[in-house]
């Protein structure tokens, strides 16, 4: 299994929905909520013949292209291996602003999932990622792999929302490919990564905002302003239609094959090594 609960579902699609939930609610994040509705998608999943245990939001990139020191190096069997600590972050962004990892899809992707283990970076700084849309555009980051200021003291993710005009474009004599560029403010010594993994949107995106959306209403307090009753029931309604196109759509978001692609290690994994809360392997190469 290849996901996390913000791999499907981050706050910025819940505020697409209802901008003001921060300020009615009196809260920043809805991460309990969101995996409560994730337990309800994939219950209707298995009862609908999927197997959960299958889904994926995470997937391979098609190239990695490292650009340091005016040079490109291919860094793709590096990113997608089951090795750990092979791809050496602080080589790659040795001189910080400049140089940068660059990481291509054949299909665009909302998110960048990192493996990075004890080889960890203690340097403070800031990563930032930009797409290409007729020029490096930076996108506004839900950055996981930052604490305290610094990145890459850990693994996990780091989302965005996904670019409408985001377009194709070659790198280094590439095929055309969905590609973002990842640079830092300051050299992050001593870190290395694992694998790399493009978090793709999922069919069940929208089914799982509305569910989290009907758990919020439901519980909202009874003395706040605002309809809360009657937008649980409007989602809710949403919800079913939502629920059956998704089920239509959502097949190709599975491994077919019954093979053990898992190695030990990943199985082994901890949600807190991955960096996130929720059920959680690597992508397999």
């Amino acid at each position: 299994m290849s996901w996390y609960a913000s791999d499907l579902l981050t706050d910025a699609d819940l505020l697409a929905y209802e901008s003001t939930l921060d300020q009615a609610f009196n809260v920043d994040e809805w991460a309990d909520k969101r995996e409560l509705a994730m337990q309800w998608v994939f219950a209707r999943l298995k009862a609908n013949g999927f197997d959960p245990d299958k889904f994926r939001t995470r997937h391979a990139p098609t190239l990695v292209y490292s650009y340091t020191g005016s040079a490109y190096t291919d860094r793709t069997d590096a990113a997608t291996s089951e090795t750990t600590d092979d791809l050496n972050l602080a080589t790659t962004f040795a001189t910080a602003g400049t140089d940068a990892l660059y990481v291509g899809s054949t299909k665009p992707f909302r998110g960048l999932s990192w493996r990075v283990l004890e080889a960890v970076s203690a340097v403070s700084g800031s990563v930032t990622v930009a797409y290409w849309g007729d020029g490096w555009m930076t996108l506004p980051l839900d950055n996981q792999i930052n604490s305290g200021g610094i990145p890459f003291v850990k693994g996990g993710s780091m989302t965005w929302r996904q670019p409408s005009n985001w377009s194709l474009r070659p790198i280094n004599s590439s095929d055309p490919l969905y590609w973002i560029k990842v640079t830092v403010s300051a050299t992050p010594t001593a870190a290395k990564a694992g694998q790399l993994g493009c978090i793709r949107r999922s069919a069940l995106c929208s089914v799982a905002a509305l569910r989290t959306l009907v758990l919020l209403m439901r519980e909202a307090p009874t003395g706040g302003d605002g309809p809360w009753r009657a937008k649980a029931d409007w989602y809710e309604a949403q919800l079913d239609v939502e629920l059956q196109v998704a089920l239509q759509n959502v097949g190709g978001e599975f491994d077919t094959d019954d093979s053990d692609q898992i190695s030990e290690d990943e199985a082994d994994q901890t949600p807190e090594e991955a960096g996130g809360h929720g059920p959680f392997k690597m992508e397999r190469a």
